[in-house]
C-alpha cells in the first residue's frame, strides 16, 4: 500500500461514522452444523479433496454479558425459578414456602484477580538494547526508569491488564496535561469508552477510534499518526439543524503514532464460564437440601394436637394412626458426600479450564515454614497460562514504551530540563516485557539471583536489574559507589606516597646533619 493510498483509506473511514463505530465483536461457542463438507468421508492414502472456505460461524457474547458475568449480583442463578425451594403443609391445608436465600460465587472474579497477580505484581522489566551504551545513553536510560514510576505507568498496567481480563478490551490514552506533563488514562467499557479499532488490508492499525456517551451527546474520537477527528452527534440540541452527526476539525495530538495502546482478547474465566453456572446451581441445590434436612427430622406416632411446626429447629411428621402402638424417633437425612464430591469435583474442573488454581490457607497443612518454591509446584497451570500471556501482551508494552519515551522526551524538552531530549531518546533503545510473578518470597528470589551471578550463569547487570530490592537507578549507583571508591583510593595512594616521600626526605636530613 502506498502513502497516498493509506491516506485515502483513512480519510475514507473519518468521513463515515457509522464505519467508525464498527467493530469485531467477541465471540463464545460455534454454532453446530450436521451438514459439514468432507466430514466422515472415507478416502483413500493419499487422495486430495477440494479446500473449501470455512463455514464456521461464531455465536457472539457482548460486554454487558462479561460485566454480569463478573458481578456476583447478577448471576443468572439468582434469578433461576427453576432452583428447589422449602415448603412446608400448614394446619389450613396450604403451603408455606420458608424463606431461603440463594447464592452467587464470584469465582469469575477470583479467577481474574489471580490471572491479574501473576501478569502485574512484578515492574516491567527494562532492558536497554544497545550493546555499546554511551554514558549519554545510559543516563538517558535511568531517567526514562526515574520518570516511569513517578507517573505510575506500572499501576496503569495493571489497570489495563485487570480492564481487558474483566471486559475484553483495555486501552491507555497517551496525552499531554495542562503543564506538558506525559500522562495517560484507562478507556474501559465499564466507564463507557467502546474501542473500536481499524487495520489495512495487511492488518496493520491505522485508526484508533473511541465511542462514548458524555450529558446526552454521542462522541467519536478517532486518532491516527497525527491527528484526532471528532464526531458529535447532539439529539437532544434545541436547532434542529444542530441534530445529527457532525465532523469537527481534526487537531494535532503531539505523537508520532497513535497514542492509544489497546489490548483485547479473552476474558479470564471465559473457557471456565459453563462449569461454573452448573457449580452454582448444584451449590444452591445443596443448600437447599441442606436447610430442609439438616437440623434432621422428628417422626411422632401416636396422637400428637400440633401439626406441622418445629421444634427446636426440627421439622416434626406426626402419625396419628391408632394401632395401639405409639413411638417417636429422628430420621437420619441423608448424606450429603455424594453433593460434595460433586462439588469438590466442578470446582476442580472450573480450575482445570481456566487454568488457574486457588489455594486456600486449608488446603496448605504442613507443618513448619512452606518454601515458596512447594507453593510453585501446585500453582504449574497459573504459570504457564501467564507466560503464554506475556506474549500476548507484548505488542502493548512496546507501545507503552514508545509512547511514554517520545512524550517524555518533548516535556523535558518543553520543560527547558533538557533540550536535546528528543534527538537523545530516538537513540535510546528499550526493550520491555512483563515479568511473570512466582510465589517465592523475597529472600528466596534474591539469594537464587546471588547463586546465579556468582556462578557466571546471569550477569551482574542482570541481577541488579532482576533483583526485588533495588531502584531504577541502581546501576547508575553501583557506579557511583565504584569511582567514589576507587576516587578515595587513588587519595589515599597519593597521600601514602606523599608521606613516605615526606619521610625519606626527613632521613635524608638526618643523615646529613651527622656527618
Amino acid at each position: 500500500m502506498t502513502q497516498q493510498e493509506h491516506k485515502q483509506l483513512i480519510e475514507e473511514l473519518l468521513s463515515s461514522p457509522d464505519k467508525l463505530r464498527k467493530k469485531r465483536p467477541f465471540t463464545r461457542g460455534i454454532e453446530h452444523d450436521e451438514n459439514e463438507d468432507n466430514e466422515g468421508t472415507p478416502i483413500s492414502i493419499g487422495e486430495t479433496i477440494d479446500a473449501s472456505i470455512p463455514r464456521t460461524r461464531r455465536i457472539v457474547v457482548s460486554q454487558d454479558r462479561f460485566m454480569r458475568e463478573l458481578d456476583p449480583n447478577s448471576h443468572d442463578v439468582l434469578f433461576d425459578e427453576n432452583l428447589p425451594s422449602i415448603c412446608v403443609k400448614v394446619e389450613d391445608g396450604s403451603y408455606r414456602e420458608i424463606k431461603h436465600a440463594r447464592m452467587a460465587i464470584p469465582i469469575q472474579r477470583l479467577i481474574k484477580d489471580e490471572q491479574v497477580t501473576y501478569l502485574t505484581s512484578n515492574k516491567m522489566q527494562f532492558t536497554q538494547v544497545d550493546t555499546t551504551p554511551t554514558k549519554k545513553q545510559v543516563d538517558n536510560f535511568t531517567v526514562f526508569k526515574q520518570y516511569w514510576d513517578l507517573r505510575n505507568q506500572d499501576g496503569m498496567k495493571t489497570k489495563a491488564v485487570d480492564t481487558q481480563l474483566s471486559y475484553g478490551e483495555a486501552g491507555l490514552l497517551y496525552y499531554f496535561d495542562y503543564k506538558g506533563r506525559i500522562k495517560c488514562r484507562l478507556l474501559s467499557y465499564a466507564d463507557g469508552y467502546i474501542i473500536c479499532s481499524h487495520n489495512d488490508q495487511n492488518g496493520d492499525r491505522i485508526i484508533e477510534s473511541v465511542y462514548y456517551v458524555k450529558d446526552n451527546v454521542e462522541y467519536i474520537d478517532s486518532y491516527d499518526d497525527t491527528y484526532m477527528t471528532r464526531w458529535t452527534n447532539n439529539a437532544l440540541a434545541d436547532n434542529e439543524e444542530e441534530i445529527g452527526w457532525k465532523r469537527h476539525a481534526s487537531v494535532k495530538h503531539g505523537f508520532n503514532e497513535i497514542p492509544l495502546a489497546t489490548k483485547r482478547g479473552d476474558v479470564a474465566w471465559s473457557g471456565a464460564q459453563s462449569i461454573i453456572e452448573v457449580f452454582e446451581e448444584v451449590f444452591n441445590v445443596f443448600n437447599a437440601i441442606q436447610k430442609r434436612l439438616g437440623w434432621g427430622i422428628l417422626y411422632i406416632k401416636g396422637r400428637f394436637a400440633r401439626k406441622a411446626e418445629k421444634i427446636a429447629g426440627s421439622v416434626i411428621l406426626n402419625d396419628t394412626s391408632m394401632d395401639g402402638n405409639g413411638d417417636a424417633k429422628y430420621l437420619t437425612p441423608p448424606s450429603p458426600d455424594g453433593m460434595l464430591d460433586t462439588l469438590k469435583n466442578l470446582l476442580r474442573a472450573i480450575q482445570i479450564a481456566a487454568s488457574t488454581t486457588f489455594i486456600l490457607p486449608d488446603d496448605i497443612r504442613l507443618s513448619g515454614d512452606v518454601s515458596g518454591l512447594a507453593v510453585q509446584l501446585t500453582k504449574e497451570l497459573d504459570l504457564q497460562n501467564a507466560m503464554l500471556k506475556v506474549i500476548e501482551w507484548q505488542n502493548f508494552a512496546d507501545k507503552m514504551v514508545r509512547l511514554f519515551k517520545y512524550g517524555l522526551a518533548k516535556e523535558l524538552v518543553n520543560s527547558g530540563i533538557n533540550d536535546h531530549a528528543i534527538t537523545e531518546f530516538e537513540e535510546l533503545h528499550i526493550n520491555a516485557k512483563f515479568k511473570v510473578w512466582r510465589p517465592f518470597n523475597d529472600y528466596e528470589f534474591n539469594q537464587m539471583l546471588t547463586i546465579l551471578t556468582g556462578a557466571g550463569i546471569l550477569s551482574k547487570e542482570s541481577g541488579i536489574e532482576l533483583t526485588t530490592v533495588g531502584k531504577p537507578d541502581e546501576k547508575a549507583r553501583i557506579q557511583r559507589e565504584t569511582e567514589e571508591t576507587m576516587k578515595l583510593a587513588q587519595e589515599q595512594m597519593i597521600a601514602q606516597t606523599e608521606n613516605n616521600t615526606n619521610s625519606n626526605n626527613s632521613d635524608n636530613n638526618n643523615g646529613d646533619g651527622l656527618d
